[in-house]
């Protein structure tokens, strides 16, 4: 009996971790930020905590931004001009709103496609926890099996960050790709569009050195007296 109340208790306990640990710790968005206008996005951040933003423009213009990190006291904590992706980290001070701005205020006629992500990171360093490591061989099986909750909450944790930066790295390499991709596009078009106009080109200067060289060789010849005669 006590070891089927112990089986509920672990199986509520880490249903309960895994609700918790479902609430993500980085925010994603796709943007389109119009010619001369900016763009900022507030986010509530703890105090004394890394937090890495990395950002790429897809599409638009020459693939370049401005991007600055505003704290809450109004203290810029990093700042780029005209790059096409970085990845910003800082260390945040007092806990409150933080505001992550992109400028386009320097184009006048292209939009600018931007992606950036917002991952906070909760401090913690994996290699602590190297000696909790599960192996389920040997005699430890025993010893190891018996875990708090706490070392299991942990490892839980360290799974989903795991999972997070995976997925994080995903999503840059797919952002690569969405930006070569709209590249080729763009220079597909060209090349279409100017060999269009060159083969348009070409036939309307050939037509006209036609007419040119034809209206050099064509001439009336004068009418002869018999043929005057014969008419009147």
């Amino acid at each position: 009996m006590e070891s089927k109340k112990r089986d509920v208790t672990f199986i509520l306990t880490t249903t309960l971790l895994l609700f918790r640990l479902c609430n993500c710790s980085d925010i994603d968005l796709t943007i389109d930020i119009s010619p001369g206008r900016q763009e900022c996005f507030w986010e509530t951040l703890p105090s004394k905590t890394s937090v890495e933003v990395d950002y790429q423009v897809i599409d638009g213009g020459d693939l370049d931004i401005d991007v600055m990190v505003v704290g809450p006291d109004n203290r810029i904590y990093q700042m780029d001009q005209r790059k096409t992706e970085n990845t910003m980290r800082i260390e945040t001070g007092d806990a409150g709103d933080y505001k992550v701005c992109f400028d386009n205020t320097f184009s006048r006629i292209s939009n600018k496609l931007v992606f950036f992500e917002i991952f906070i990171e909760d401090g913690k360093d994996d290699e602590d926890d190297d000696d909790n490591t599960l192996t389920f061989e040997g005699e430890n099986m025993q010893g190891q099996l018996d875990m708090t909750v706490e070392e299991f909450k942990g490892i839980l944790e360290r799974a989903k960050k795991n999972l997070d930066r995976s997925i994080q790295v995903q999503t840059l390499i797919k952002l690569h790709e969405a930006k070569d991709r709209n590249t080729q596009e763009a220079n597909f078009f060209r090349v279409n569009f100017f060999s269009l106009f060159q083969l348009v080109l070409m036939i309307f200067v050939g037509l006209v050195q036609v007419i040119v060289i034809r209206s050099l060789f064509t001439y009336q010849q004068p009418a002869s007296g018999g043929s005057l005669k014969a008419r009147t």
